[in-house]
C-alpha cells in the first residue's frame, strides 16, 4: 500500500505539470518569427496587433474578424476579392493568435472590442466602415456595434457564434470549471485540434496554405491558452441582447450560413431572425465552417451583390 501511495504522491505532480511543460516546448513568438509575417504590426495597448491594410486607399472599407482558432489568414483570398470589387479590406490576427500579442487577460467581446477600436485609431481609419465577422468574430463585431454604432456602417456576420451555444458536453465543462478545466484542456485540445483540421482539410479553399498556417498555432506559446480564454469570454452566453440593440439602431445585418455547418449550424438563422426582423439571411448550401476560405468568391458576390441591392434597388 505505501508503495502504490507514493507512486501516486510521485505521478500527480508529474501529471500536473504536463501541460506547462507542454507549453514551454512550444516557440515563443518573437522579432524572429514577426520577421516572416506579411503585413504590419501596430503597437497597441495590449501588446502588438499584426495587420494587412490592402485594396485602394478611396475604397469603403471593410474589416474582417477572423475566428476562434484560426488567424486572418483565412481571409486572405476574400480580401482579394472584395478589393477587386473596389473595397478597401482591413484583416488583423485577434491578441493570442497569428502574429500579434498573447497578452493574459479574459478574452471577452469587449476586449476585442478594444483592439479593434484601438487598431481603427492608430490606423487613422475614422469613418463608420462594413464590420465583417466570421465565427467568433462576430461576437466580436456585433458587440462593437452595438457599442460603438457610428463607426458601423453595415454588419456582416459568416457563420456566426453567439446566437446557439455551440460548445460541446466536454468543451463547456472545461470552460466552466478553471484549474482541473484548464489542465484537461491543455491536455486534450492540442491534438483534438490537430485531428480536427486535417480532416476538415477542404481541396476547393481558395487559400491553399491554411491548413498549414492553421496547425502552425499549436506550435506556438499562448494559443491554446487564449482559445480556452476565448471560449470562457465569448462562447458560453448567446448575444440576443446585443443583437436587438443593433436592430434597434437600424444596422443592416447580412448573415451568411454554410448548409453543411456542424460547428455552426444555420438552425441559427430562424433564432436571429427573431431577435433582428430586418436581417439579410443567406445560405450557401455546399458550404461547411470553412466558408471564407473555400466560398471566397461566392461570399464576395453576396456581399456585393446584396450591397448593390441596397443602394439601388
Amino acid at each position: 500500500m505505501s508503495y502504490v501511495l507514493g507512486a501516486v504522491a510521485v505521478a500527480l505532480p508529474l501529471l500536473a505539470a504536463l501541460p506547462g511543460i507542454g507549453e514551454l516546448r512550444r516557440r515563443k513568438l518573437d522579432s524572429t518569427r514577426r520577421a516572416e509575417a506579411p503585413g504590419r504590426f501596430a503597437r497597441l495597448s495590449q501588446g502588438e496587433t499584426h495587420y494587412c491594410l490592402t485594396g485602394p486607399e478611396d475604397g469603403e472599407l471593410v474589416v474582417c474578424i477572423h475566428g476562434l482558432t484560426a488567424p486572418s489568414v483565412v481571409f486572405k483570398a476574400l480580401a482579394r476579392h472584395l478589393a477587386a470589387q473596389g473595397k478597401r479590406v482591413l484583416i488583423y490576427d485577434l491578441y493570442g493568435r497569428g502574429y500579434s500579442d498573447r497578452p493574459r487577460a479574459l478574452q471577452t467581446p469587449g476586449f476585442f472590442t478594444r483592439q479593434l477600436h484601438e487598431l481603427l485609431s492608430a490606423l487613422e481609419l475614422r469613418g463608420p466602415v462594413t464590420l465583417l465577422g466570421y465565427s467568433l468574430g462576430a461576437t466580436v463585431a456585433v458587440q462593437f456595434a452595438a457599442e460603438m454604432p457610428e463607426r458601423v456602417s453595415r454588419l456582416v456576420l459568416l457563420a456566426p457564434a453567439g446566437i446557439e451555444s455551440e460548445l460541446s458536453p466536454i468543451v463547456d465543462w472545461t470552460a466552466q470549471h478553471r484549474g482541473v478545466g484548464d489542465w484537461l484542456f491543455h491536455m486534450v485540445f492540442p491534438k483534438a485540434h490537430r485531428q480536427n483540421v486535417i480532416e476538415s482539410s477542404d481541396a476547393r479553399s481558395e487559400v491553399p496554405e491554411v491548413d498549414r498556417i492553421h496547425l502552425a498555432e499549436l506550435e506556438r506559446r499562448g494559443y491554446v491558452r487564449s482559445v480556452l480564454s476565448s471560449l470562457r469570454g465569448c462562447l458560453q452566453e448567446p448575444q440576443e441582447a446585443q443583437h436587438r440593440r443593433v436592430a434597434g439602431l437600424g444596422i443592416p445585418v447580412l448573415a451568411i450560413w454554410g448548409g453543411q455547418d456542424r460547428m455552426v449550424r444555420s438552425d441559427g438563422m430562424e433564432q436571429l431572425q427573431s431577435w433582428n426582423p430586418s436581417v439579410e439571411l443567406r445560405l450557401i448550401e455546399d458550404a461547411w465552417h470553412g466558408v471564407p476560405h473555400t466560398h471566397a468568391s461566392e461570399v464576395a458576390r453576396i456581399i456585393c451583390g446584396d450591397e448593390t441591392r441596397r443602394e439601388f434597388g
